[in-house]
């Protein structure tokens, strides 16, 4: 009677372990595989490139802008300007672009003082450098962000294609040694991989303001809901990604020339913009945050799901080797796709590691969830 109970035991564990994984090489080969399985595009002549208007927004960040103003301003590039929104800065950084506009032309200050805006974030001060640019095309970045070549910009702006109003690349931090830059890359990795595969499946989710391109048109188009957020201290990329993208309207980028490298956080301090980041997607519309939810709900619960059915198999070797084959079809297919994803954006050193960094976030993700509902943020 025991081996019977086992036995139906055994079954319905196989069963529920099968359908989370099924859900999973759902996600793996019907959405992630159309950026690791993309072919990219070699870049084409220069003359056929838009002009386009670099946009970024500085508080008190003469220090970082010292070290990413000189990649910003020498782009291998015919025709962009750079426009640089200091708002209400209280250190060097307008006698330094004082200076660095007398050497390059293209670089165009725009001075927030305290009496027009004291709002919290940049939507304020990045809707006025946007209003300041010259060209439709508006590529946004921060001003602690350096670009990993200077193809930067070629890239970027060769996606505008066709009808193409949104391009969004890829952001991650510098590749040193240690688990928390690893980890960090890791999730900068995925984050791109998902903003990427859904904005090609036509359903754009996410993007990162780092490293985003659209047009003019598009945001005055949209400018009341940009408005909207106004008091939100964050969220001004994503968020309005999320409400304004439409099908075939969005391009990606993914060519290592064209990554945007931003410092690497403490870890505490990486925690906390992981926080906000869940307390951004709250904002999202109902479809998006159920296919970012159910993706962190089944990665988690396939671990849960795995060790049971390993555990109640232990007698009855044709379920446990049933248990283990599907375990096995998981991980390698997670491999496989997630592996093409890093080649691309250059992150190949992750690859040994990717079971260990997708346990650790399967059950990191759910419990910073749980911490940014009490993230004080007004």
């Amino acid at each position: 009677m025991l081996f019977i109970v086992l036995q139906q035991l055994s079954l319905v564990c196989l069963i529920i372990l099968g359908v989370i994984t099924l859900v999973l090489l759902l996600y793996y080969f019907g959405l992630f595989a159309r950026f690791s399985f993309r072919k990219e595009k070699p870049l084409h002549a220069t003359e056929d490139f838009p002009p386009v208007s670099i946009v970024i927004t500085a508080r008190d960040e003469a220090h970082n802008l010292i070290k990413s103003l000189p990649s910003l301003l020498t782009q291998e590039y015919p025709n962009y300007e750079v426009v640089l929104v200091n708002d209400n800065s209280r250190d060097e950084t307008a006698s330094l672009l004082v200076e660095y506009k007398q050497r390059y032309n293209h670089l165009h200050p725009v001075d927030l003082s305290s009496s027009i805006s004291n709002m919290q974030g940049k939507r304020f001060p990045l809707s006025i450098g946007i209003q300041a640019a010259t060209h439709e095309k508006v590529l946004l970045t921060d001003a602690c962000c350096i670009p990993s070549s200077p193809y930067w910009l070629q890239h970027v702006a060769q996606q505008f294609v066709r009808n193409t109003q949104i391009v969004i690349g890829h952001v991650t931090c510098p590749n040193q040694e240690g688990a928390n830059n690893r980890i960090q890359r890791y999730d900068a990795l995925m984050s791109s991989l998902q903003a990427f595969s859904y904005a090609m499946a036509n359903m754009p989710v996410l993007a990162n303001g780092r490293n985003l391109a659209y047009t003019k048109t598009i945001f005055f188009q949209n400018q009341k809901k940009f408005v909207s957020q106004f008091r939100l201290p964050f969220g001004d990329d994503d968020i309005f990604i999320n409400e304004i993208a439409k099908k075939n309207i969005q391009n990606v980028v993914s060519h290592p020339d064209a990554t945007i490298i931003q410092p690497q956080d403490s870890f505490f301090n990486w925690l906390r913009k992981k926080r906000f980041q869940c307390i951004s997607r709250s904002h999202y519309k109902l479809k998006s945050r159920f296919v970012l939810r159910n993706y962190n709900c089944m990665s988690l619960l396939f671990y849960f799901a795995a060790i049971v059915a390993l555990i109640v198999s232990l007698g009855n070797l044709a379920c446990l080797l049933t248990a283990i084959g599907i375990i096995v079809v998981k991980i390698a297919s997670q491999y496989v796709v997630q592996g093409m994803a890093a080649a691309k954006l250059n992150e190949k050193k992750l690859i040994p590691l990717f079971l260990w960094y997708d346990i650790v976030f399967a059950f990191l993700n759910p419990l910073i969830n749980l911490a940014s509902n009490f993230e004080k943020w007004k």
